[in-house]
């Protein structure tokens, strides 16, 4: 028997083949890249990881519960000089070790055969100059081994002010405030606008969203921290890599319906 495949048959063929590969065969990657503790969220068709690069010791609350959910972390402390020059030398070494090991790290997690996703949150230019150059150059080492060490790597830039807006409508529905004509916005429960969003707002979208993260039973355990001014580290970095890697899963799937 001749099994006989229409044209229209074969074309949906290939594109649920082609959904199936993109939603159980590709590797996601979100990167939150800080200098006091880089972040990474990784989701595979295995699994879901989250990688912590920090200077803060294992004593710190949020660290030990963190660890119980089966986050890595791996810290480092930098030498420092009095020196301009020495120190500048000092810096860039240091980068340089933390850049090697997070992509190694990574690249342990990941399928090298299959397509890989990686997203990366761009650079916050409210930060001090010394800052924002320091962070520039971790950031620029970071993504250049990422390119030599991953062969089928699509890497994007986002910029905060897009991570927060589609962190938001990843979320909460459109709200329309039009009168004779539609006009949506996105807005949370609190009537924050997503491009003003806030640590505080990224944690609570974390738990109303019921975003998918081995360490969703933790937050909601601090759920408190939503009603502070402030997110601690490495927490905040953690809730930014994984809505960067999650907005990349949901604009690929969606490119192909």
């Amino acid at each position: 028997m001749v099994l006989i495949i229409s044209p229209i048959g074969l074309e949906n063929y290939y594109i649920f083949n082609l959904i199936y590969k993109i939603k159980n065969h590709m590797n996601y990657i979100g990167i939150d890249i800080s200098l006091n503790s880089t972040a990474v969220f990784i989701e595979t068709s295995e699994k879901k990881s989250i990688i912590s690069i920090t200077n803060k010791g294992d004593r710190n609350i949020y660290i030990k519960e963190l660890s119980r959910y089966g986050v890595v972390f791996l810290y480092f402390d930098r030498e420092k000089s009095d020196n301009y020059s020495e120190n500048e030398i000092l810096k860039i070494r240091h980068y340089n070790m933390v850049s090697t090991l997070l992509v190694s790290e990574i690249v342990k997690r990941i399928e090298l055969k299959e397509k890989t996703y990686c997203q990366i949150e761009g650079y916050s230019f409210s930060k001090n100059t010394s800052s924002i150059l320091d962070i520039v150059s971790l950031s620029t080492l970071i993504r250049s081994k990422l390119i030599e060490s991953i062969p089928d790597l699509d890497m994007t830039i986002i910029s905060p002010s897009s991570l927060k807006l589609e962190t938001c409508k990843m979320v909460y529905d459109p709200v329309n405030i039009g009168i004779k004509k539609s006009k949506f916005v996105f807005r949370n429960n609190q009537g924050i606008s997503g491009g003003s969003f806030k640590k505080p707002q990224m944690f609570r979208a974390m738990i109303e969203g019921n975003i998918d993260t081995p360490i969703y039973e933790m937050l909601v355990s601090y759920k408190d921290l939503m009603d502070r001014d402030k997110i601690p580290n490495p927490i905040e970095d953690i809730i930014d890599a994984t809505f960067a890697c999650k907005i990349k899963i949901r604009e690929v799937e969606n490119a192909v319906g």
